[in-house]
Order: C-alpha cells, then structure tokens, then sequence
C-alpha cells in the first residue's frame, strides 16, 4: 500500500503568522528562518542588469569557483531546485536520510520514487552497506549535530564501493568551513550542496550550487530551464561570494550573535547548548505552547512539534525576547 506523501510546510511564514495574530508584519521579531540578520548589502543594481537576460557565461561561476575551492560546481535556482531534481538522475533505490532533518529531502526522494529510511546518525553504519543514497545535512537543520569530514568520507567509500552516491547539504556551513567537503577533491558518487541564503540572508535571490563529477552535474544541467537564474540572482550573487572581507568579518559576528541569544535562552532556563552559528535548537514539553506565548507578543520562532522543540534564529537585537521571557 502506497503512503500519501503530504506536502512539506516550511518556517518563515511570517504573514500567516501576522494574520493569525493580527499583529502587523512590520511588527515582528522575526527568530524563525536562520537567516543571518545582518545580509551582505548590494550597491545599486544597474539598470542594464534588469533589462537582460542572464548569460552562463558571466563571472559568477568563476567568482563560484574560487569561494567554494572546486572546480566541478554548477549554479542552481537555490540549493532546493538540486534537492527536487537529483532523485530522478538514479534508478529508484533504497535511499537513507540521517534524521531528523530538512524535511524536502525525504518528501522529493520519495516523490521519485525511491524507498526512502530515516536513520538515526548512531545507526548509519548499521545500514550503511544496503543504501544506494545517504543524505546528510551538515550541519544539521534542526538539531545542530556537526559531522566530521573524515567519517563523511569513510561514508562514501562504503557506498561508492557499490556505485552510491553521499549526497551533503551544506546549506549552514559557510560560517565553518573547515567542516566542508569542499576543501579536498570531490570523488566520484559525492555531492555537495550549497546554499547563498542562509550565510550571505540573500534567500530571496534564490542561488545555491552544486558541487559533483561531469557524471552528475551534466545530466542535472540537462534538466534545467533556460535562464532559471535570473540576471540580477548572478550578478548580486557574484558581488557577494568576491567579497572576502564581508566574509571574514561575518564569520566573526555570527557566533558572537549566537552566543548572545545561547545566554538569553539559558537565563530563562533553557538548555540552549544546541546550536551553530544562525541559530539555537531547545527541547520543551510544551513547544507549541511556548511558540504561541511568543507569538502573542509579535515573536515568531520555527515550531518543530514532532520532536517537541523550536529553533530560534538569530537577531540584530533580542532585546524583545529577553524581555518578554523574563515575565
């Protein structure tokens, strides 16, 4: 008997949240995507920008390239157009997902129609030998768990040994990257997924990349709608991943700005040591409750009911949430 596959709700849906509260948007304290609050700036965007059509053959894949230190990458619609459209390069295969996680993994793999297990990161090595896929977000949306690199590869050579593919989501590595795969040679049957909107808070401009062999970005490229990027995507997208200082300094604010929101949810009596750099993960046994407490008073944080829990992004200023969980 076939599962109905249910359509993934995502966070951030701030309107609805606004309507169900009737508190204006503007109003907000918005905690729930774990978008970095302080986005890298654009100068202007040039009229001539607007007016044609993108061109593959601009800088940003070279701009790409050296950012993300590897040669074999292609620039995808956001790093989601890669998850719905890498299912259907496989035949249909037993495919694992280290969870909890992004849930589009599952629901796309699913949807092609693989056999998708959830497997809990301290049983991978149990099922290892009978996947075709492993997919891994690291570090992890919702939980924070970071692997290290060299387990990740010893992954991979266990499935590549039957022709596997690991497939990372690295949408939060930007801030620590020397957890990336990216910093070695990309073996064949690895993929790598990169994402422009949580680290740069450019989400809107919809960019991510994909780093693989010719043997998976070919046929993915092949699949791709002309122009799926638009012109001011690349031409912003470039700008910020060429600009180093941005970077370095971003590298240093983010964790400084965890640390500060680790120390608001501590004092109110969370265990707030789940975390990476754009956002803490807290279990409570009333999360719903507790999500709803916060959005009477305009604060909207990411509710994840399964596993009794809520993620709190990062603010330029939590002043709000202190106070309001001081009361």
């Amino acid at each position: 008997m076939s599962t109905k596959l249910i359509k993934v709700k995502h966070g951030g849906n701030l309107y609805q949240a606004a309507q169900c509260y009737n508190i204006p948007i503007e109003q907000w304290l918005d905690l729930s995507t774990g978008i970095n609050p302080r986005p890298w700036q654009p100068v202007e965007i040039p009229q001539h920008i607007w007016q044609r059509l993108p061109e593959e053959d601009d800088n940003l894949l070279a701009v790409a390239k050296d950012y993300y230190q590897t040669q074999s990458l292609l620039a995808v619609a956001g790093s989601q157009e890669a998850i719905q459209r890498l299912p259907t390069l496989r035949a249909k295969g037993k495919v694992g997902i280290v969870s909890p996680c992004y849930a589009e993994h599952e629901y796309c793999w699913r949807k092609a129609g693989h056999e998708v297990i959830p497997i809990a990161f301290d049983d991978v090595e149990l099922y290892l030998s009978q996947l075709d896929v492993l997919i891994v977000i690291n570090p992890n949306n919702p939980d924070t768990r970071l692997i290290a690199p060299d387990m990740l590869r010893q992954w991979h050579q266990v499935l590549q040994a039957r022709q596997g593919w690991l497939v990372v989501d690295e949408a939060f590595m930007d801030a620590t990257p020397d957890f990336s795969l990216l910093n070695q040679a990309i073996p064949d049957g690895m993929i790598i997924l990169r994402s422009i909107g949580k680290f740069f808070g450019l989400a809107g401009i919809r960019l991510g990349f994909v780093a693989a062999n010719k043997a998976v970005l070919k046929p993915l490229s092949e699949q791709l709608n002309p122009w799926h990027i638009s012109h001011p995507a690349r031409w912003v997208g470039a700008l910020a991943l060429a600009d180093t200082q941005w970077h370095e300094d971003t590298r240093y604010y983010l964790p400084r700005q965890r640390e500060i929101l680790q120390a608001c949810l501590a004092q109110a009596g969370f265990d707030a040591s789940f975390a990476t750099a754009h956002f803490v993960f807290i279990k409570h046994p009333n999360s719903a409750l507790l999500q709803h407490q916060l959005a009477e008073q305009g604060i909207w944080v990411r509710l994840f009911p399964q596993l009794e829990a809520l993620r709190f992004g990062l603010a330029e200023d939590i002043t709000r949430l202190s106070n309001c969980l001081q009361k």
